[in-house]
């Protein structure tokens, strides 16, 4: 248990520390404000993002709006394993970024108790649509579950 927990924190403190350096080249399309999400009409995207955070207690970060609203999309949650799975759809689907292969990596093999819910993930990106990470700040007044049904597939397996 001691040795799980120390190769979890690595992968947290990797998340939190080494994926934003690395995503400094990324240049996402700006989002409205996290008080401007709220103020959507419920049940789009932009609103259940912003829900999403809040329920969570999580901070809308400037560059990481589309991957909080994959998310939401997707339904895995942002614990280590949510994170995992994560990164395994975005592989499969072909929308993965150069930080989210690593993590997907290192994750991997680091955090072998991981592979069986990193395993379904990567199948149901496989059959999934992409994500088209570029266009979801374009689509923040589309319904979610429309956005679920189109990306995804197949329900999500935890909601918003």
């Amino acid at each position: 248990m001691f040795f799980r927990t120390l190769r979890e924190r690595f992968v947290t403190h990797l998340i939190g520390d080494y994926v934003p350096v690395l995503n400094l080249v990324r240049r996402p399309k700006p989002w409205p404000t996290l008080g401007a999400l709220r103020d959507y009409p419920k049940g789009t995207l932009g609103r259940e993002v912003a829900s999403y955070l809040d329920a969570r207690g999580l901070p809308f970060k400037v560059r990481y709006e589309n991957h909080d609203a994959i998310h939401c999309i997707t339904g895995y949650e942002t614990n280590i394993r949510g994170e995992m799975e994560l990164q395994a759809f975005m592989w499969a689907n072909g929308s993965s970024s150069p930080a989210g292969r690593i993590l997907f990596v290192v994750g991997g093999l680091l955090l072998p108790e991981q592979w069986t819910a990193m395993r379904d993930a990567y199948s149901r990106g496989e059959s999934a649509a992409p994500m088209e990470e570029h266009r979801l700040p374009d689509r923040l007044f589309e319904p979610l579950e429309t956005m679920i049904r189109s990306r995804c597939g197949s329900p999500a397996p935890a909601r918003c």
